[in-house]
């Protein structure tokens, strides 16, 4: 008997189409990480803004403290222009390293660092809080306003 050869046919991917579906994978790639990180930078942000915003209310809270048992911490003329309330509600220079603080309000040297800083204006009380931005390019900073008296 005689067998013959058969003829196979075979179809395969040429090089173009290969480096063309490379390019393409590589795009879709590409966007799904800019997206993918613009998205934890954002998130990084408003957490650093969240955590911020409960440092000012707690230095409103001190503020309103140290005010009801020792006014004249603050009110009195030895009371430092800008300064910053410790957590044992010592009023501090805010130049003092006390007034560098991590996210949960105790100090730090660590990133991000808040730096508070409280001042007065008659009976208005400026509680400002500043920080570098998550970019490194520049600052954030909330600032509230609180009127009290003695």
């Amino acid at each position: 008997m005689f067998i013959g050869l058969k003829k196979l046919s075979q179809r395969g991917d040429t090089i173009v189409e290969v480096l063309i579906s490379i390019g393409v994978v590589s795009l879709v790639l590409g966007g799904a990480f800019v997206v993918t990180n613009r998205s934890l930078q954002a998130t990084r942000e408003a957490q650093e803004r969240q955590n911020s915003l409960k440092l000012v209310q707690g230095q409103l809270e001190r503020l309103k403290s140290v005010v009801a048992t020792t006014p004249d911490s603050i009110f009195g003329s030895s009371a430092p222009a800008s300064y910053c309330i410790t957590s044992t509600n010592t009023v501090v220079a805010s130049s003092n390293a006390a007034c560098a603080v991590g996210p949960d309000g105790s100090p730090t040297a660590i990133e991000p660092i808040f730096h508070l800083s409280v001042s007065r204006s008659t009976n208005t009380f400026t509680v400002k809080n500043v920080w570098a931005n998550t970019h490194g390019d520049g600052q954030n900073n909330v600032e509230m306003e609180y009127r009290l008296y003695k």
